[in-house]
């Protein structure tokens, strides 16, 4: 059972033998990743033979993090329902035994079908998902070894200190300070609240997240600029239409929205006016085929050949544009009834002797096919037209939704580009632990990691439907970032219409979670622990998360999650079993490091 802050934890021996110290832990925020680490703390701490005691540091109940159980069903989860679990098994853990417990559809099944059916490959409420996670927090107390104890403290940690001997002391306010031996932090998004204000003479520029903003305060009357195209973009849409009473319906013309009158007008832009492409259509328990170009191995010899560091444009990017070609002209074959696996084999092979390119257009003749967009892995190709950028928008999100209606097996762009999904683990490896030169890390960072966010992190297609049937209803607009005019001098903003008109705007809201790589965006906790010279900025520039004044990790300290972005890649997701995981491997590392257990020629030591 959990125990309450009230109790003492009771510190246990084995039996005849010396009484030995506790084995401390801290962790310091409870969302998903915190409770991947707590998972994998109570189910190897059974067989030390030491007390284990653990404290849990979250203002609210531990496991669902951002993902609210109060939130509204009409704001959707973005990954398929069984593509997401917090039990790993085998595979996810690269052969180690996990914790045997149900997926997120097997658990909708079991709690959720009476609300409505479920499918594993369907999009679920964000909030179902919360209620799992809290689900699996209340499992992992349930069954706690006995020489395993957990505290939930629900408060925040508003100091840390590193003593001479080595632990922390975590201070919480007035529940006093305590003191544990390692200390993990995963306190996920964080950023500082907008300091503008708000009146009728003046926007307000108001940011989405981490915490969905209140528009209960917009009218329908007022016009709303939403910064930003992506997933927080299409919640905040949602939030000011269907949140609003209205309901779309399925009409003779297809999708249609049936507004409340209580919708105010939208605006949809963003600074590069890139669209997001949307997620396909995909069979259930499908698994992505085997890298043939841009593998594991692969990378290790790159990175073996290039200690200084990597340039991702002219290094890496060839060998993932060679695996998207495989990918894309390998789904041309199935389509036309031939072997897929032998036109990747014969582009693995143009690669290898440096004819990747000619291979790649003897294919698209063959196939009668267009060449590979561009797009799909060039950042620098694509440019939004300023000229009628919202029918371009308009005819990009119709070409798209074909794209991901046809599905995964079906579309060979969509399979291309799939590939950013399915190599994450191959892109990690490269970025990592300085893996690239400094100024290759500062264009990954700044023009691919958003590239690969557009073309597989994007909405549900459902989402873009709506969208289409919002712009018929005349409710939502889409304007190049060039459209909306700020005058400092009367702190307004304006939309310029391609009519010569200008609205004015009521409010702009900042539609995009900010980098929690930019010191003043992180968590006080982070800062906290910078400004006292327990971490320092990998690169000396006050960004990056963070080693010892000596360059070194602290041995008992670790940060995880999305606020380690940069310092690491792609940290913003919920983990899955059934294939290799790198949140749980991650866990699985950090609680054998605390607990003293080790693997050796795959046996648990």
């Amino acid at each position: 059972m959990e125990l309450s802050p009230a109790l003492p934890i009771e510190k246990l021996s084995t039996s005849g033998a010396p009484s030995t110290p506790s084995i401390r832990v801290g962790i310091v925020g409870c969302g998903s990743r915190g409770l991947t680490v707590l998972e994998r703390l109570c189910a190897l701490a059974g067989d030390i033979g030491r007390q284990v005691e653990i404290s849990v540091f979250d203002p609210q109940t531990p496991g669902p993090g951002l993902h609210s159980v109060d939130q509204p069903d009409y704001l959707m989860l973005n990954t398929v329902a069984s593509q997401i679990s917090m039990f790993p098994d085998p595979a996810a853990l690269a052969g180690l035994t996990g914790r045997r417990g149900p997926n997120f559809y097997e658990w909708c099944l079991r709690y959720k079908s009476a609300e409505r059916s479920v499918r594993p490959n369907e999009f679920l409420p964000r909030r179902w998902l919360g209620e799992y996670l809290r689900w699996t927090y209340a499992e992992v107390i349930r069954h706690l070894p006995a020489n395993v104890t957990v505290r939930h403290h629900a408060c925040v940690v508003d100091n840390v200190e590193h003593t001479d001997m080595g632990e922390f002391i975590l201070s919480t306010g007035s529940a006093g300070k305590h003191p544990v031996d390692w200390l993990l932090i995963t306190v996920g998004h964080s950023q500082p609240a907008p300091s503008v204000e708000n009146s009728s003479d003046s926007d307000v520029m108001a940011p989405v997240y981490p915490q969905l903003h209140d528009l209960t305060n917009i009218s329908s009357t007022d016009a709303i600029a939403i910064q930003g195209l992506g997933l927080s973009a299409m919640d905040a849409v949602a939030t000011l239409t269907v949140g609003r009473g209205g309901r779309f319906v399925h009409g003779p013309q297809g999708l249609e929205y049936v507004p409340s009158g209580h919708e105010p007008r939208l605006f949809l832009y963003s600074r590069k006016g890139l669209p997001y492409r949307t997620r396909p259509d995909i069979a259930a328990h499908r698994v992505n085929p085997p890298a043939l170009i841009f593998t594991l191995s692969a990378v290790a010899a790159l990175r073996a050949d290039h200690p200084e560091g990597l340039d991702f444009e002219a290094q890496v990017l060839p060998l993932i544009k060679a695996e998207m070609l495989a990918e894309y002209f390998g789904m041309f074959a199935s389509l036309k009834g031939e072997s897929p696996q032998r036109i990747k084999s014969e582009i693995a092979h143009a690669f290898l002797v440096g004819d990747v390119d000619r291979r790649a257009g003897e294919l698209a003749a063959r196939f009668s096919a267009p060449s590979l967009d561009e797009a799909v892995y060039n950042p620098h190709f694509q440019r939004p037209p300023m000229e009628n950028y919202g029918a371009w928008m308009r005819g990009f999100i119709e070409r798209d939704i074909a794209e991901s209606i046809a599905d995964l097996d079906h579309s060979p762009l969509k399979a291309a580009a799939e590939v950013w999904r399915s190599c994450r683990e191959q892109i990690r490896r490269v970025v990592d632990n300085g893996g690239l030169k400094p100024e290759s890390h500062r264009i990954f960072f700044l023009e691919y990691a958003p590239l690969v966010n557009r073309m597989v992190a994007g909405p549900q297609k459902e989402r873009h439907q709506e969208l289409l049937a919002l712009s018929n209803a005349r409710l939502v607009e889409w304007v190049h970032c060039a459209q909306v005019i700020h005058n400092e001098a009367a702190d307004v903003t304006f939309i310029e219409l391609g009519s010569g008109d200008r609205v004015k705007l009521t409010q702009v809201i900042k539609a995009h979670v900010s980098s929690n790589s930019k010191a003043d965006t992180q968590p006080v906790v982070i800062r906290q622990l910078r400004e006292t010279g327990i971490i320092h900025s990998l690169d000396g520039s006050g960004n990056g998360i963070h080693v010892d004044s000596h360059g070194r990790a602290l041995p008992n300290l670790w940060i995880t999650g999305p606020v380690v972005e940069g310092a690491t890649y792609y940290n913003h997701y919920v983990p899955s079993a059934g294939s290799y995981s790198r949140a749980f491997i991650d866990a699985d590392r950090i609680a054998r490091e605390m607990l003293g257990v080790h693997v050796q020629a795959g046996v648990v030591a």
